[in-house]
């Protein structure tokens, strides 16, 4: 990097005269006033790239009205750093059941999310970049498929989003390109970033169903009332699956190709509102209908056989279908959303096909009882394939019911920055296949992420967890 690059302060030598001190001093103030009426500006136009770039996440996402770090090259290159530090003591109580001899407590502290993120533009404007990872153990599931669970909880950074993004005209809005690795977006839970949940995480069924992270590119465009995506990839984690982030292009886990489209309707309000569940008080309405599917196989091209989870034995080849229809509502301190998936999986094998079909409906809502403190609920429900439990001889497992209650106290009123959330899940159903497989879990993600251990007829699970984002 040449120093014509960047802009850079000069040392002064300290035996001067007292004029020149005051020289000196002036010229000290003005550098400052000087340097940071340029971040500021710097800031703010950097925050609108993010803005927009973000918009292919979950169609208007920006980033904090300030930067946490930033720095501009002479050349228009860019970056600005950002951290999210999550530190969560989790309660897990089991009741008897299944293998579990007596009622079991499993409790302790740990840091499910340690994320950096690079943002920032590639000498022009409208041609954007993202590089985060993760030292955490939460976000990407390790509890799945059917060979040894991959190593956690090791402090080791696993790569997140890897992808650059051409905005065409430049702006908040229109026609955008890109590629490399990437969340999905089908699921709106899973589009919106950790951070910005409205309990101390997802819910299982987010885990069971989103995509996660992908390879691949997505062309797509953001007008005033509508946005919609339109991606080619590698796929995603389906039930019975593996992760699919930053494999190789000849992996068993990853799919021969995946075409995914999502569309969103802005019905009021602006885009920016939906990059959270939550509507602090003050807030004007917004709402959003929207709704996606991804169709995605393997087998068919890339040579060798998979295992799924549920059976065990080598399949030659697979298709997933997973579509979703979710409704956002936000008012005056309090928030609504409702989501339903379903997923159709097709297993081809040597003399015989299996197919599983599996459908999941969340429901949410929120509401400030004053400036800080908001109180919310939340109840899911998913419904796995009864070959499940009639593959395991088990009395249910079909049905899966787990609501939640919590509360969030923010530290920093109206921002994520700082804020504190405790909340109390219960299993009303038995989560004993989900737990379950050759090798490892059929579907069950890794607890890291729920807090829920499995294997037993009822469960309830504690979180506490204390978020920075800065």
């Amino acid at each position: 990097m040449t120093q014509n690059n960047f802009v850079q302060s000069k040392s002064i030598p300290a035996d001067k005269s007292a004029g020149d001190s005051m020289q000196i001093k002036l010229f000290k103030a003005a550098a400052v006033i000087s340097l940071c009426s340029c971040s500021f500006a710097s800031a703010g136009d950097i925050d609108a790239n993010y803005s927009r770039d973000f918009a292919s996440r979950l169609r208007a996402q920006p980033t904090e009205s300030d930067p946490a770090w930033f720095v501009e090259r002479g050349d228009n290159t860019s970056m600005n750093i950002s951290a999210l530090v999550q530190s969560r003591y989790t309660v897990s109580n089991r009741k008897t059941g299944f293998i579990v001899p007596s009622d079991a407590n499993t409790y302790g502290f740990s840091n499910p999310r340690i994320q950096i993120a690079l943002d920032g533009s590639i000498v022009s404007s409208q041609f954007n970049y993202r590089i985060s990872f993760d030292l955490g153990d939460a976000e990407l599931s390790r509890g799945r498929g059917t060979t040894g669970l991959l190593p956690g909880d090791t402090g080791n950074a696993r790569l997140l989003d890897a992808y650059a993004q051409y905005n065409f005209t430049g702006k908040n809005e229109g026609y955008y390109l890109k590629f490399g690795q990437f969340k999905h977006i089908l699921m709106t839970e899973e589009a919106i970033d950790s951070q910005y949940q409205l309990a101390a995480d997802r819910t299982l069924s987010s885990e069971i169903f989103g995509p996660g992270y992908t390879q691949g590119l997505a062309f797509g465009q953001v007008n005033d009332n509508f946005a919609w995506e339109f991606s080619i990839s590698d796929g995603g984690r389906y039930i019975g699956s593996r992760e699919t982030d930053n494999t190789s292009f000849n992996s068993l886990d990853e799919a021969d190709a995946g075409f995914g489209g999502r569309f969103d309707w802005k019905i009021q309000g602006s885009w920016d509102q939906f990059k959270d569940f939550t509507s602090f008080k003050g807030s004007t309405p917004g709402s959003k209908l929207g709704g996606g599917i991804l169709y995605q196989f393997q087998g068919q091209t890339n040579p060798g056989s998979f295992i799924p989870g549920f059976v065990g034995t080598p399949a030659e080849s697979g298709q997933i279908f997973t579509w979703t229809l979710d409704y956002q509502l936000e008012g005056d301190g309090w928030n609504f959303f409702a989501a339903y998936t379903g997923q159709y999986v097709d297993w081809e094998f040597a003399t015989a096909t299996l197919g599983i079909m599996n459908n999941s409906v969340v429901l949410q809502g929120g509401r400030f009882m004053s400036e800080r403190t908001e109180v919310f609920a939340r109840l899911e429900t998913f419904w796995i394939d009864k070959l499940f439990r009639n593959g395991f001889s088990t009395p249910d497992g079909y049905i899966h019911r787990i609501g939640t209650v919590g509360m969030t106290y923010y530290l920093l009123p109206e921002s994520h920055a700082a804020k504190f959330t405790t909340d109390v899940s219960y299993a009303f159903d038995s989560l004993f296949v989900l737990a379950l497989g050759a090798g490892g879990s059929i579907a069950l993600p890794d607890p890291g992420t729920t807090g829920f251990l499995g294997l037993t007829a009822h469960e309830i699970v504690f979180r506490a967890q204390l978020q920075f984002a800065f």
